[in-house]
């Protein structure tokens, strides 16, 4: 690949990345992610009926069904972006790959777009085995007190105080790369070995309690200003303010938007207050808010 068509795709994939989103274009993000998950395996279930395998035998939901569609993928479907019938994902529009491939920071140039299309359907398979047996399992975008923390903004399987990031295409890609690299023998039961852990600790953290969990701050407020939005401040509210306190959050924007440099405050959704105030500083806002929240 040309050294100017290679760093014009990586500039635009690092442009559009988990970590350099919004909260709003997270939001939309992960709605996009779930929004693929159907399309996905479906279109898993078409390569294997296409290959002469029969999807409803073996995709029967259980962890012991990713055995043998691992060992179907490791040794006869994943192929090199540069293998022969193999299409170089930086040849393709970015739109045509799976969102979390789009989305993530890490540039892979080994995997073709056919495989990368094949992990999308594992990745559909593998949260429908998992959330079967994990059954108050949540699908969330993840958040951390860290700045630059790896996962943040990613689409995650949580429970329980969700303090547990679950990003399910990690693994496999890693898994891929590092046989195709030869650092690693391909083993069948990966996945399946995988998918056990995650229910277990998606299961075990729905039983602890949250007495020595840290308490969620009641909000958050970020400055947005620097980001290209039409609004200056976004207010992420903590679960309990904005749902058992939703009307005394109703009352509280309505006052916050006739305070004076304020343009605009509404509630975006439930969870999220937006407010448009050019003359206010973040330090003055969070002042304001901790009078009355």
């Amino acid at each position: 690949m040309p050294i100017g068509t290679l760093k014009r795709w990586l500039d635009a994939k690092r442009s559009d990345d988990y970590l350099n989103m919004t909260p709003a274009k997270a939001r939309a993000a992960l709605q996009k992610f779930l929004d693929e998950r159907a399309p996905a395996l479906q279109r898993l279930k078409e390569l294997l009926e296409a290959d002469g395998q029969d999807p409803a035998a073996l995709l029967d939901g259980t962890p012991e069904s990713l055995v043998p569609l691992w060992r179907w993928m490791m040794h006869s479907r994943f192929t090199a972006r540069d293998a022969p019938g193999g299409t170089d994902p930086a040849s393709v529009g970015r739109a045509a790959w799976p969102s979390w491939h789009r989305h993530t920071t890490e540039v892979e140039q080994t995997l073709s777009t056919e495989s990368v299309a094949l992990l999308d359907g594992l990745v559909s398979y593998l949260s429908e085995v998992v959330r079967a047996r994990a059954p108050l399992a949540r699908w969330e975008i993840a958040r951390d007190s860290h700045k630059r923390y790896m996962l943040s903004n990613h689409p995650v399987l949580v429970s329980g105080t969700g303090k547990n990031h679950n990003f399910l295409p990690g693994l496999p890609v890693v898994l891929v790369v590092r046989v195709f690299h030869g650092l690693d023998e391909p083993q069948d039961d990966s996945m399946a070995e995988y998918a056990r852990r995650l229910i277990e600790q998606l299961n075990r953290a729905e039983e602890n309690t949250d007495e020595t969990a840290e308490p969620e701050p009641p909000y958050e407020v970020e400055d947005v200003r620097d980001e290209e939005g039409e609004y200056d401040f976004e207010i992420g509210l903590g679960d309990e303010i904005a749902h058992e306190r939703s009307r005394e959050v109703d009352r509280m924007v309505r006052r916050l938007s006739r305070e004076d440099g304020v343009e605009e405050a509404f509630r975006e959704d439930r969870e999220i207050i937006l407010v448009r105030a050019p003359s206010w500083s973040l330090e003055a806002l969070e002042e304001w808010l901790s009078r009355r929240l």
